[in-house]
């Protein structure tokens, strides 16, 4: 018979008393790496438990005994918790009555409580559907890094439910803001709210003169400070070069004759692409669109074909409308898509392509030889007492491996760049923002 969950309830409380209480400092580096595994997996468990027992509390409508007008709204403030957080653990509970290998795998731990919100969002939008496919999404879910479950759920959301993305789709593009508000002494806020594409269009104009900038303060540390530069003698703060590069992307355009040749979106058309859901329509830096969304773009857009064989490898690589030099660095670019270090989602545009066997031991300087590292996780260039953080050994990347997004150097958000540049040459040449659209297998 089982245990009064009350009593368990009280045990688990003792037992956490007893951890918190643990001296951290005994435990060395793999065991310190170990715990914070374990305890990440009894952590989801809890979880688990926790939003059942909201469901059934949900369910019983105990909660409007003392005039409250939703669960969501009790638990916030029985238990001093964000009302968004309560709301969105009560209608997880809901959800899981439909998705019982969701469940299963929640409750022994394999599944967060985030990949069960991205798996409620998909049965949302098909509960036939879902359930039907319910067995290979959790295989999935299990498999996957969070980014390519997410990617990987758009698809399957765009198979099961065309009209339903597009309208999703229309509706962020309805939905696309800014708001420049002045504040004293001259002083302004800018709040913006962007849809897909023209985050992509953005992003990457900033993120190519932020990059500029970025250098320029990384010669100004080295000129001053020598060898024994690092990032903490950089002249800006990551987000201060990012408003400066947001000034300096104005001031550009302002210089920009009316009549001058915009840059135009690249797309990549994938032949015989092997892909889990048999497409791939997405933006450089990830995200999946909808055919609706890349459609608009094709006007204006140069294509280019790459044809894979086995082993998705790039075999042909047609050109484009206009001049496209460095088909090679093109090939890895499409392969890998992102950096090979297990850990980093930086885009394959903006690494170096580095030699696989080096060229000093004979490698080829073909895609076959080639892989993309981004500038902190490319070991192929040394330099005297490089700055500290960056001797990271990079290793051989999981098989559909997008990563961890926090891989930029310093900074309190996370997201510097690396001081190292490549040896086989730089970034750039192609828009960086056009979609990959592809008819699959």
């Amino acid at each position: 018979m089982a245990e009064h969950l009350g009593v368990l309830v009280k045990d688990v409380a003792t037992a956490v008393d007893r951890l918190v209480d643990g001296d951290i400092d005994s435990l060395v580096e793999p065991e310190l790496a170990d715990a914070a595994i374990d305890l990440s997996t009894i952590a989801s468990r809890v979880d688990a438990v926790l939003t059942q027992v909201v469901g059934r509390v949900d369910a019983s409508k105990i909660w409007a005994n003392d005039g409250s007008r939703s669960c969501a709204a009790w638990l916030a403030r029985a238990a001093h918790r964000d009302r968004g957080e309560c709301a969105a653990l009560v209608r997880r509970a809901r959800r899981l009555r439909t998705m019982p290998l969701v469940e299963l795998e929640h409750r022994a731990g394999r599944l967060s409580a985030r990949h069960v919100d991205l798996l409620r969002r998909a049965a949302e939008s098909n509960a036939d559907a879902f359930a039907d496919d319910e067995a290979f999404l959790v295989d999935q879910a299990r498999a996957l890094p969070h980014p390519d479950l997410r990617t990987l759920l758009d698809y399957w959301r765009q198979q099961v439910c065309p009209d339903e993305v597009e309208d999703d789709a229309a509706a962020q593009h309805d939905a696309r803001a800014v708001h420049l508000s002045p504040g004293l002494d001259g002083a302004g806020v800018l709040d913006a709210q962007f849809e897909p594409v023209g985050f992509a269009l953005f992003s990457e104009a900033l993120r190519r003169i932020e990059r500029e900038l970025w250098e320029a303060d990384w010669a100004d540390a080295r000129r001053r400070e020598g060898d024994r530069a690092t990032v903490r003698y950089l002249a800006r703060s990551n987000a201060q070069r990012r408003y400066d590069a947001l000034v300096e992307m104005a001031r550009r355009a302002s210089a920009a004759p009316p009549d001058a040749r915009l840059p135009r979106p690249l797309v990549t058309v994938l032949v015989d692409h092997q892909t889990l859901v048999g497409r791939v329509c997405e933006l450089s830096g990830g995200p999946a669109i909808t055919p609706g969304q890349l459609l608009p773009l094709l006007a204006a857009a140069d294509i280019e074909r790459a044809v894979f064989g086995p082993g998705n490898r790039v075999i042909e690589l047609g050109r484009r409308s206009r001049l496209f030099a460095g088909g090679a660095r093109r090939a890895v670019e499409i392969r890998d898509r992102t950096c090979t270090h297990p850990s980093c989602t930086t885009p394959a545009e903006q690494c170096d392509v580095d030699h696989v066997v080096p060229w000093e031991q004979g490698g080829r300087t073909d895609p076959d030889n080639g892989t993309a590292r981004c500038p902190q996780h490319h070991p192929g260039r040394h330099r005297p007492n490089p700055p500290p953080g960056r001797r990271r050994r990079a290793g051989p990347r999981a098989s559909g491996d997008r990563g961890d997004p926090d891989t930029g150097e310093g900074g309190a958000d996370g997201d510097g760049y690396g001081a190292w540049d490549g040896d086989d040459g730089g970034h750039g040449g192609h828009g960086g923002h056009g979609g990959h659209g592809g008819h699959g297998r």
